[in-house]
């Protein structure tokens, strides 16, 4: 089986959650919300995303449980509202800097304009990253800070939920998107799809980015799996000083985000773990009976026979 490169440089790259396109659009607007803060407030932050994940609105509900600044959104024309939850941290960080900043933290209905327009440009910096995609606006419903009056939702339907941690000098705060689902229904098969725009512009002054370039903005895992066991098995064995076998396939495994992909051995290299790779990936044949749901003894052929 050949092996054929993968180009990180096409319009591809690898899926991150069951929303690829979905989760494109947050990575690039973590890189918005970096120059936004630098614009409207003056510090330099860095922002990491995790992916979308789906889960009951009660599940995500319950996350909230001390009074935060929760707004409520449209992206129109999708039908719906939509939730963002600001940490308390960002909130008392934006109203100590930016544009007639003060000392006072505490959220008033006299300072909270100053959070609210920081936050008006991060919604709409968010429907911006939509544009090659499906065309939305964001619009502002209303806030509060109080999460019994966040519960928009049924409890038991679907919405999809992803974080946002920002870290820079004297901040360490979070935003949370909560998209319902129903709402994504028109453009969700587009949101799955496995080929997907690159995450940021690829184009930069008429060239190319470098392929160094491209893989700073991706993040999976590759592991290297030797092999695997039953807990339930060796439940009896587990102690202090036991040897326990695993149950490995013809050599190590190489593994991306958990998925099987090519056959490697281990060693060492300047006394550093390292891992060979030395071909694709095939997973092991099963023996095929013609009648698998009838038990039939197995003849084992006689050793002492020539």
């Amino acid at each position: 089986m050949q092996i054929v490169p993968y180009e990180y440089i096409d319009a591809e790259r690898l899926q991150f959650g069951h929303y690829p396109v979905l989760d494109t659009i947050l990575y690039r607007w973590t890189r918005r919300v970096e120059e936004t803060l630098f614009e409207q407030v003056g510090v330099e932050a860095y922002a990491g995303a995790s992916v979308f994940e789906e889960m009951r609105f009660s599940t995500f509900f319950a996350t909230l449980r001390r009074p935060r600044p929760i707004y409520f959104f449209d992206l129109a024309p999708l039908e719906g509202t939509s939730l963002f939850v600001v940490d308390n941290r960002f909130a008392a960080f934006c109203l100590r800097h930016g544009r007639g900043a003060g000392n006072e933290a505490k959220l008033t209905p006299v300072n909270q304009a100053r959070l609210q327009r920081v936050v008006q440009v991060l919604l709409a910096d968010f429907a911006a990253c939509w544009a090659d995609v499906y065309g939305v606006t964001a619009r502002l419903r209303k806030v509060t800070t109080y999460p019994f009056r966040a519960r928009v939702r049924n409890p038991h339907e679907s919405c999809l939920v992803a974080q946002i941690h920002l870290a820079g000098r004297n901040l360490s705060s979070r935003f949370t998107w909560c998209l319902p689902r129903q709402m994504l229904e028109p453009v969700l098969d587009r949101l799955r799809e496995s080929t997907v725009i690159p995450p940021l512009q690829m184009d930069v002054g008429g060239e190319r980015l470098a392929k160094s370039s491209v893989l700073r903005w991706l993040n999976y895992g590759v592991q290297v799996r030797m092999g695997q066991m039953s807990i339930a098995e060796a439940a009896s064995g587990l102690a202090v000083g036991a040897v326990l076998p695993l149950e490995a396939e013809a050599g190590p495994v190489v593994e991306v985000e958990g998925r099987p992909v090519l056959r490697a051995s281990v060693g060492q290299v300047e006394g550093h773990y390292a891992f060979h790779v030395e071909g694709a990936y095939e997973p092991p044949q099963r023996s095929q009976l013609v009648d698998p749901r009838r038990f039939r003894p197995l003849e084992w052929p006689d050793a002492t026979a020539e």
